[in-house]
């Protein structure tokens, strides 16, 4: 019994069990470590976003805006406890605690009449609602607006896209905003309606949308900071020419879209246009040269000229016009107009004056390109005699398709883009929009070559296992000749 006690002894101070003891106190200690450090992390709130396009990360235009908000606003994420979108919540998580926002979960089961205090609006799951206790205005952040489904016109496909940051930012410029522009568009004159991604433009450029019929009005409202003609196919009346005269000629704003198929003859309307150096060719412009499909020369990728409206497209947004009129500068101009075209066709586009024709071929009445199909316009007229601020603006395009849904749901095409900026420069900057990007949801696909192929697989199939082996016959070796 003795002799087996001293062997027990004898085996504690044995090298193998100081090696494992050794040994098993580290993994002791690296695990203690591991334990403590996921509680730091956790208790911290402390996340790395490692996607690729940083989808939850806020931009610096965003941390700018909510560090500089003075109100006391909250975000209340309305969700039923197990349905969150950790997609949107992994966004919202990063307003806590900026400047003086708080995010607040909210249970439509558990408090079902919480949300009709701020919206009559039905609630859907991680819906937010966006309140400025200070200033007592909401607004309600649906999260179809977030997650949104885009059919690419390209390829036929849907992209799924994360708007979350650029929703909730736009809901937080607006409640914390002092002021609302007005934007009165024109009716009577078959006029396009408003689509659903025009008015999501207006609203997260804090822009409210008025009706304003011209046939009836005696002026135009003093709180327009944009009119917008959307595309009549039908002329205004001289009485109506006048009004529309008078307002542009003191210092007004105008966001105007032509035609390019109106019903009967626009001549007071194009006066109008004209008196601010731009003439519209009859017909309607063919551009095979610039055409999206050979098959369909109505639709052409506009070539981009330099200006503040234009400055932020890219090669990859396309700017796409479809269905459009010609624009030709007037060379004698008075001095204190400038227009700049925006965008313009090939050399080779001309204006098909035959509407009933059969051919896409250029006929002896066409008449040739190239043509401004989009333009800036300035008269310093009002602000020379009226001061700062008041010059004339407007913001010309071709087509009453340039802003349709297909075009500015998405910045896939860059006519969102321009539409945007458009709003920005006719009233100075007021109506700004940060530019924050949609986060793309789709799998992305590494591609890797086959030469990458060959190396990676002899790499961990041949040399790697080759290297432990290796490795491993070293260290026995040693520990057998000691």
């Amino acid at each position: 019994m003795e002799d087996k006690m001293k062997d027990v002894k004898k085996s504690f101070k044995d090298r193998k069990f100081k090696m494992g003891g050794y040994q098993t106190l580290v993994m002791v200690i690296v695990i203690v470590l591991v334990v403590v450090l996921n509680l730091i992390v956790n208790k911290m709130n402390i996340s790395v976003d490692l996607s690729s396009d940083k989808k939850y990360t806020l931009t610096e235009d965003t941390k700018k805006l909510a560090q500089g908000i003075k109100d006391k606003v909250k975000l209340y994420y309305m969700c039923q406890e197990g349905n969150q979108q950790s997609v949107i919540e992994k966004v919202l998580e990063q307003y806590n605690g900026l400047g003086n926002i708080e995010v607040v979960d909210k249970d439509p089961v558990v408090y079902p009449n919480f949300s009709k205090q701020f919206t009559d609006e039905e609630i859907q799951d991680n819906d937010v609602i966006v309140v400025n206790e200070t200033k007592d205005k909401k607004r309600l952040v649906s999260a179809t607006k977030m997650l949104v489904q885009d059919m690419d016109y390209m390829s036929g496909g849907y992209t799924n896209t994360l708007d979350a940051e650029g929703q909730i930012t736009a809901a937080l410029q607006i409640v914390t905003s002092d002021t609302t522009n007005k934007l009165y568009y024109t009716s009577g004159h078959g006029e396009g309606e408003i689509g659903s991604s025009f008015q999501e433009i207006l609203d997260k450029s804090n822009i409210e949308a008025e009706e304003l019929a011209t046939a009836s009005a005696k002026s135009i409202p003093e709180d327009c900071r944009i009119l917008m003609i959307n595309g009549p196919v039908y002329d205004f009346t001289e009485e109506e020419y006048n009004l529309l005269s008078e307002y542009l000629k003191n210092g007004g704003k105008a966001m105007i879209y032509i035609n390019a198929l109106p019903e009967k003859e626009m001549t007071n309307f194009y006066k109008l246009l004209a008196d601010y150096g731009v003439n519209v060719a009859d017909g309607f412009v063919l551009d095979a040269e610039g055409a999206i499909s050979e098959k369909n020369p109505t639709a052409f990728v506009g070539n981009t000229k330099e200006h503040e409206i234009t400055e932020e497209l890219t090669e990859s947004s396309p700017v796409v016009v479809q269905g459009t009129k010609g624009l030709t500068v007037q060379s004698d101009v008075r001095s204190t107009l400038t227009v700049d075209p925006l965008l313009t066709t090939t050399d080779s586009a001309f204006s098909k004056t035959n509407a009933n024709t059969t051919t896409l071929e250029k006929e002896d009445k066409d008449i040739n390109g190239p043509f401004a199909v989009a333009a800036a316009i300035t008269d310093m007229y009002a602000e020379n005699t009226q001061g700062q601020g008041k010059a004339t603006k407007i913001v010309l395009f071709a087509s009453s398709n340039f802003n349709a849904d297909a075009y500015i749901s998405s910045n896939q095409f860059g006519n969102r883009s321009m539409v945007l900026q458009s709003a920005t420069w006719l009233t100075g900057g007021e109506t700004t929009t940060l530019a924050i990007p949609t986060r793309s949801l789709n799998m992305e696909t590494v591609m890797i070559q086959n030469g990458d192929i060959v190396f990676f697989t002899v790499a961990l199939v041949v040399v790697l296992p080759l290297v432990l082996l290796a490795a491993g016959f070293v260290i026995w070796f040693k520990r057998r000749k000691n």
